[in-house]
């Protein structure tokens, strides 16, 4: 409780400071970190129930970033892991020789009865990481780091801290005799808190890193880092295996207890670091001083980026020459191309008035004359003109076969009025609708109809004048 408020103390006055405090992307970094959380060692005993345990780091690190992003980091690391494990199980080793009577075997069974044991280690560890930074504010960055370490167990113990065993010796060739409460042979119920090294079981291994925070100004160079870390150890943190149990009578003074734990016994032969929490830093930046150049080449320098704007801005007035060039250009292409396309336009225009006209007046002249037949009334006889006229007017329904008429077949006085209505009349409507389909004009675009001698253009007092009345006439419908 006292470490945590503490931490937010310093946290709530370094926040404090840093209302003022410039922050700047500096090159190098140097300072020291403490975190704390989850520290342990991961393991599966054999018998037992592993818990996992804390504990903490401290780093002495150096930074190096090679622009506003990306830099490389450098340290020193001490960790302290803890774990426990639990047993509560019978251990039966058999074929034994005691020492107090070596002819005789006997048979040796250690009872566990929530015998708790705790393993601790220290590691020194040399991490390399890959940093990425990103400045949130003048004052504030956010910073992230990725890498591996090389591990160094320096040293390490574990420690019975609770519950009991019991040793208890059967000797088969006395008919199992059973000894339970001879102490000074070995035999007994034990409370302890025996410990033991566990130095030689462990060995160099290798960690992946990760962490991640912000660093916050205090002043020009001085900053503060609040985050998190994790490391995953994946390798194997101890040596060979061991075939021995975890408790066993000493062989030349059974009232001795060898207590080998955990890790110096067949309870387990993999152990891997695991390491989560969160951490402060204080740490130290500065940029190296770019070296001032001599008077001389301070003014040589001017003059040279002196030329170098005024070469910068004639080139850009060329490039401004040029793109009004060509703006022009295209100005004076697209007005050419809008009066090509008018003129196309104008003379698509005059070409369909043409084309209107033309139609027009072929109506007109076929709707203008009338075909004239012969005294007996059965063939028609063009005069000059109108079968021009006619065959136009047959060109122009085969171009458009929208296009329907009437013919109406008129006749003189003479002869049957009725006759010449019903037969005479429609037989000249007829004739010329035959002369027309056979031009190639469809047959479904023309109607035929007779008025006889109803409609005389001229009196039938003569020859000539009925000549004139026996003829067809065409109406565009």
């Amino acid at each position: 409780m006292k470490l945590r408020k503490s931490i937010i103390a310093i946290a709530a006055a370094a926040l404090a400071i840093s209302v003022s405090a410039q922050q700047s992307a500096h090159d190098n970094y140097i300072g020291v970190s403490f975190g704390g959380g989850l520290n342990t060692m991961l393991y599966k005993p054999a018998n037992g129930q592993q818990q996992v345990g804390c504990g903490f780091d401290a780093q002495l690190f150096y930074a190096r970033f090679f622009n506003k992003t990306v830099g490389l980091g450098f340290g020193l690391n001490y960790s302290w892991a803890n774990a426990y494990a639990t047993y509560n199980w019978n251990e039966v080793t058999t074929g034994l020789t005691h020492a107090s009577n070596p002819n005789v075997t006997y048979n040796l069974t250690t009872g566990f009865q929530d015998f708790k044991e705790r393993q601790n280690i220290g590691v020194l560890s040399i991490p390399v990481e890959v940093l990425f930074r990103k400045a949130l504010n003048d004052r504030a960055a956010f910073i992230a780091g990725v890498g591996l370490s090389v591990d160094f167990p320096i040293h390490g113990a574990y420690y019975a801290k609770g519950g009991s065993y019991s040793t208890t010796g059967v000797f088969p060739a006395l008919g199992n005799y059973v000894v339970t409460d001879m102490p000074e042979h070995g035999f007994s119920t034990y409370t302890t808190t025996q410990d033991a090294k566990i130095n030689n079981r462990a060995k160099v291994g290798g960690s992946v890193l990760a962490d991640l925070g912000f660093r916050v100004a205090l002043n020009d160079n001085w900053g503060m880092f609040f985050g998190v870390y994790a490391g995953y150890g994946f390798t194997n943190l101890l040596a060979e295996a061991k075939a021995d149990e975890m408790i066993m009578v000493n062989a030349t003074d059974p009232a001795v207890i060898d207590y080998r734990g955990t890790f110096d016994s067949n309870e387990t032969a993999k152990a891997n670091l695991l390491k989560a929490g969160v951490k402060i830093a204080f740490d130290f930046g500065w940029t190296k001083a770019a070296k001032e150049a001599p008077v001389e080449e301070q003014l040589s320098t001017i003059d040279k980026e002196a030329e170098r704007l005024a070469a910068e801005q004639a080139a850009a007035d060329s490039i401004a020459a040029v793109e009004a060039a060509r703006q022009a250009q295209l100005a004076a292409e697209e007005a050419a191309r809008l009066a090509r396309e008018k003129a196309i336009a104008d003379s698509i225009a005059a070409a369909e008035a043409a084309e209107q006209a033309r139609i027009e007046a072929i109506k007109r002249n076929a709707e203008a004359m009338d075909v004239h037949f012969n005294s007996e009334g059965r063939k028609f006889e063009f005069k000059e003109g109108e079968q021009q006229a006619i065959d136009n007017l047959c060109q122009l329904m085969k171009e458009d076969t929208s296009i329907r008429i009437l013919i109406t077949g008129h006749t003189d006085n003479y002869g049957d009025p009725r006759q010449n209505l019903e037969f005479y009349g429609m037989k000249r409507a007829e004739a010329l609708r035959d002369y027309m389909v056979s031009q190639g004009v469809d047959a479904a675009q023309i109607k035929c109809e007779s008025k006889g001698q109803t409609e005389p253009i001229v009196p039938n007092n003569s020859r000539a004048n009925r000549a004139l009345n026996r003829r067809a006439h065409i109406t565009i419908l």
